[in-house]
C-alpha cells in the first residue's frame, strides 16, 4: 500500500495514527533494502556487444586514484588531451563523487542513459 492510500484510510477513520505510522514505516524499510550495487554499461557496435559491470564502491576509489596518478605525470610529458583530462578532474570535487555514488547506491535497478548513433548503442544503468 502506498503512502497516499495509507493517509486516505487514516483521513477516513479506517485506521488509527499508530497503524498508519507502522504501515508507512514498513514502506520506508522496503525502499531502503532495494539498493544498486553495480554500474552496468552495455556497448553494442554492430554485431559486437561489450558488457561492462563496475561495482559502485570502485567508482569513488577509481576517481581518487585517477586524480593522484595524473598528478604524478610530469607537466612536460603531458599532451593536450591529458592536460584537458587534468583540468576536468581538478574541477570535480571528491565529495561530489561520493554524493553521486551514494545516490546511485540508493537506486534500484534503473536505466540512466541510452545513446544510439547509427549501429552503435550505449546503455548505462544501475543494477
Amino acid at each position: 500500500m502506498v503512502d497516499i492510500e495509507i493517509l486516505d484510510r487514516l483521513d477516513k477513520g479506517q485506521i488509527d495514527f499508530n497503524e498508519a505510522f507502522t504501515l508507512m514505516k514498513r514502506n520506508r524499510e522496503a525502499v531502503n533494502t532495494a539498493k544498486g550495487h553495480f554500474l552496468k554499461i552495455n556497448i553494442k557496435d554492430g554485431e559486437r556487444c561489450f558488457p561492462i559491470v563496475i561495482p559502485l564502491f570502485l567508482l569513488k576509489s577509481g576517481f581518487s586514484l585517477s586524480k593522484a596518478v595524473i598528478r604524478l605525470i610530469p607537466k612536460d610529458k603531458r599532451n593536450d588531451k591529458l592536460e584537458e583530462v587534468c583540468r576536468i578532474l581538478d574541477k570535480i570535487e571528491g565529495r561530489d563523487i561520493k554524493r553521486l555514488v551514494d545516490a546511485l547506491r540508493r537506486c534500484r535497478s534503473y536505466p540512466l542513459v541510452r545513446v544510439e548513433d547509427g549501429n552503435t548503442f550505449v546503455d548505462i544503468s544501475v543494477i
